[in-house]
């Protein structure tokens, strides 16, 4: 009871760790170079590449986050759930694919499967 417990806990601060620091970059991009975002009120490119890049960076922390909350508990499994909640969270959002596109959302989906992938691997190292 107290690994489901744990678990449940270290993907919650997991999840809120990679969409709190999505949603700083996002923003703080937006605000400070509007034309790199938005041309024509759609998304850029570039910007969308730059957001799949990040997906990677924030899946990475966020991963390993919360495979170090989970502690002893179950870190793979810890990471394969939260790869799905990503995955789900990422595709729920209809606006998001409609202005992404199917190769960024790919592309992004990619990018959180390799960043918590690199996060569990990090951490299998340090525990070696």
């Amino acid at each position: 009871m107290l690994s489901a417990a744990l678990i449940t806990v270290s993907l919650i601060i997991g999840y809120v760790v990679v969409i709190a620091l999505t949603m700083v970059s996002i923003f703080t991009i937006a605000k400070l170079h509007p034309h790199f975002v938005v041309k024509n009120h759609r998304l850029r490119a570039r910007y969308k590449l730059l957001q799949d890049i990040f997906w990677f960076g924030f899946a990475l922390i966020g991963g390993y986050v919360a495979i170090m909350a989970a502690a002893e508990a179950s870190t793979s499994l810890t990471s394969a759930l939260l790869v799905v909640i990503l995955l789900i969270a990422l595709w729920k959002n209809s606006e998001e694919t409609k202005q992404r596109g199917l190769p960024h959302m790919l592309l992004a989906s990619a990018s959180i499967v390799a960043g918590i992938g690199a996060a569990y691997a990090i951490r299998a190292w340090q525990l070696q």
